[in-house]
């Protein structure tokens, strides 16, 4: 298949997922390939200087046919790399703020000059997979996690969530239903962060398991069968997606996970690891007592992705 070819048959893509999951290293090692654009987290509201001009209203925001028309064409837009250069300049508050802007406007501009394809990497955009997907013509890669690595993940960034967020009407009383009252519980009363792990690690895999069951067209990939075997698994992932597994692919993919490169995240490097030791850090940095809680406490929905012996 020539490049001509093979440019034809690819699609916009949306690699999302659980967050913590390693989508930020998988969107980054699939943009390595020749003519594609890397968009960074436009649902993600804690970014002041982004790639849409709206910031979304809520965390892991919800879009379906009845918002459509509110966000459609912000989208639009942002697919077609139309930057929003005077909704930043105007929140704008320092030169690093002003260094963004520069660098994004110039980023977008090249995108669209040379005709790249799309690479939306987005996490906080698992509910509005299906949206994305229908109205985009996407093809979709969905990130899974083992329960306690995702667990200690937060853990160790401390990262707490506001359960408020998820209290939208078309999830709560949807595909989220049977976590209702424990959201709302947990929007009333503050709870310890591994309690508040489990529940979003449930919450997102529910998801993912019914998208597994309605959408045998998209790609699901465990973050720990990526880590194992980097090599061929990506090079399959390359060639579901129609994208060409390149040596410079290939070299890149070698130098961020190989056993050259350290076990735990480092500040400022924090995609550069030894992916197969990593695999296994949250049975250090997670006491035993904790992994028998959250063993227990997702057992409903972990068995679905993670054998007894992946414990």
């Amino acid at each position: 298949m020539n490049e001509v070819e093979m440019d034809k048959k690819i699609k916009p893509i949306l690699v999302t997922g659980s967050h913590r999951s390693g989508s930020t290293w998988v969107g980054q090692m699939l943009a390595t390939a020749p003519h594609i654009a890397y968009i960074q987290e436009p649902f993600n509201i804690g970014i002041n200087i982004g790639t849409i001009p709206t910031i979304l209203p809520l965390w892991f925001q919800n879009i379906t046919d009845k918002e459509a028309e509110l966000y459609k064409s912000i989208f639009e837009d942002l697919m077609q790399y139309k930057y929003p250069l005077i909704n930043n300049i105007n929140k704008t508050k320092s030169l690093r703020h002003a260094a963004q802007i520069v660098k994004g406007q110039g980023l977008f501009l090249w995108y669209k000059m040379n005709n790249r394809i799309p690479l939306l990497k987005d996490p906080i955009a698992i509910f509005s997979a299906e949206w994305l997907s229908a109205t985009f013509d996407m093809n979709v890669v969905v990130l899974i996690r083992h329960p306690a690595a995702f667990c200690s993940s937060l853990k160790i960034k401390d990262l707490q969530f506001d359960f408020s967020n998820l209290q939208q009407e078309s999830l709560i009383n949807g595909r989220l239903l049977k976590y209702k009252d424990e959201i709302q519980e947990y929007s009333t009363n503050k709870k310890d962060l591994i309690d508040q792990a489990i529940l979003l690690w449930n919450i997102i895999h529910h998801t993912i398991n019914i998208y597994k069951s309605k959408h045998p067209e998209w790609i699901f990939v465990r973050h720990e069968d990526l880590s194992k075997n980097p090599i061929d698994e990506f090079q399959d992932l390359y060639n579901k997606l129609n994208l060409q597994f390149t040596d410079t692919v290939k070299t890149r993919i070698l130098k961020s996970t190989g056993n050259h490169n350290p076990v735990e995240q480092k500040s400022k490097n924090e995609f550069v690891r030894d992916s197969k030791k990593n695999i296994y850090n949250w049975k250090k940095r997670l006491t035993k007592q904790e992994i028998d809680y959250i063993k227990d406490e997702t057992s409903e929905i972990a068995p679905l992705f993670y054998s007894e012996t992946e414990w």
